[in-house]
């Protein structure tokens, strides 16, 4: 008869320490089968977060999603390791097998910009990605990618300027040079990079670009138009914003000039 056992758990996500300790207790009780089973309320409704299991327990077949059998061995409870971290931006630590479905279908990116960011700041980011949403189903590219570089373009906006220094000295020093208010845009990618093992290169070249506007890609001026022109900034930008969904290069020539004027008149960068 085989010996099975059963691990309960929110696994809001699972993560790369949780998936070790299952491992290991599977070996400690000698078990042919342990069933890791998702359950309680969790940021991810209760069938997300069963799929994410699958998806990460698939290379190990002594491991399975499942529900309660009976004649089980263990019936364990996997307490919490590192899935508040997950869940406010350290993807890094989920389990490496749905490290790329967090990204790629912006699973917790709400928590994590209202833990990374300011109010103000998390209000804004939404406002562009609805945006970006916007801008991109009109211009036919994909509304989705649009929609999480909106969300996680201004990621490290509120960091300190120290920090920032830091990043840059590293991955971007002739940033340095600029005023620290373009800062986060580099130090964005580098903290995605790392962090949230963002890849996408549409994604982190629009972000790259989004403060100074010098990206030449769809995504890059979509991103660009959508942070100056979203529409809780207070000014009515629908000119704009209606030019670039017939033309996203000529959105973003026009938005480029007028935020030229702008800053020359007032001796900054916005």
């Amino acid at each position: 008869m085989n010996r099975i056992g059963i691990l309960r758990g929110r696994f809001d996500p699972l993560t790369e320490r949780e998936l070790e300790y299952a491992k290991n207790l599977r070996r400690q009780y000698r078990l042919d089968l342990l069933i890791l089973k998702a359950e309680g309320e969790g940021v991810l409704g209760l069938s997300e977060r069963e799929a994410l299991l699958k998806q990460a327990l698939y290379p190990y077949r002594r491991l399975v999603c499942g529900n309660d059998v009976s004649g089980a061995v263990i019936d364990a409870v996997c307490e919490e390791m590192d899935e508040e971290a997950v869940r406010t931006g350290s993807f890094r630590l989920a389990a490496q097998g749905i490290r790329k479905a967090l990204v790629e279908k912006g699973y917790y990116l709400d928590a994590v910009l209202d833990h990374q960011c300011k109010a103000s700041r998390a209000a804004h980011s939404r406002a562009v990605a609805d945006l970006c949403r916007e801008i991109a189903e009109a211009v036919g590219e994909d509304a989705e990618l649009a929609w999480r570089t909106g969300m996680l373009h201004d990621i490290t906006k509120n960091r300190p300027e120290e920090w920032g220094r830091r990043i840059l000295e590293v991955h971007d020093p002739l940033l340095l040079a600029m005023s620290p208010k373009v800062w986060h845009a580099s130090t964005a990618v580098v903290w995605l990079q790392q962090e949230m093992g963002i890849c996408d290169r549409r994604m982190l070249n629009a972000i790259r670009n989004h403060t100074l506007g010098l990206g030449k890609g769809v995504l890059d001026r979509i991103l660009y138009v959508a942070d100056k022109c979203e529409r809780t900034r207070g000014y009515d930008a629908e000119k704009e914003i209606a030019l670039t969904k017939q033309s996203p290069a000529a959105g973003a020539a026009l938005v480029y000039e007028e935020s030229a004027k702008y800053r020359m008149n007032k001796g900054e960068v916005k």
